[in-house]
């Protein structure tokens, strides 16, 4: 699956969501809902480095994809053409760092 059909079906799940939960999405409710994920990770993270009994190694996957599922649909709501800007965004990591392309 690509990351537009994958950004797609994210999106319909978002606006279903919010439909039966009764509230409009937003790109400020939505950065909320990705914050709030992204500290989901760091707790995980944080508790392998100091709470090791706690830390849950099937949380964090299902974490990191809540991050890059969020991260979706924000995208979709400022019209992010995620193919065209993740190519540009690894290319100019290659020449920023020096790097030939494979």
């Amino acid at each position: 699956m690509d990351i537009n059909s994958i950004q797609k079906r994210i999106v319909e799940f978002a606006k279903k969501r919010a439909k039966a939960k009764n509230f409009q999405d937003n790109p400020e409710l939505t950065f909320m809902h990705l914050t709030e994920e992204i500290g989901e990770v760091a707790r995980q993270l944080t508790n392998k480095k100091m709470r090791p009994e706690l830390f849950n190694k099937e949380n964090l996957k299902e974490e990191i994809v809540d991050v890059i599922l969020e991260s979706l649909i924000l995208a979709h709501q400022y019209d992010v053409n995620l193919d065209e800007e993740i190519n540009k965004k690894i290319e100019a990591l290659y020449k920023k760092h020096g790097f030939l392309k494979d």
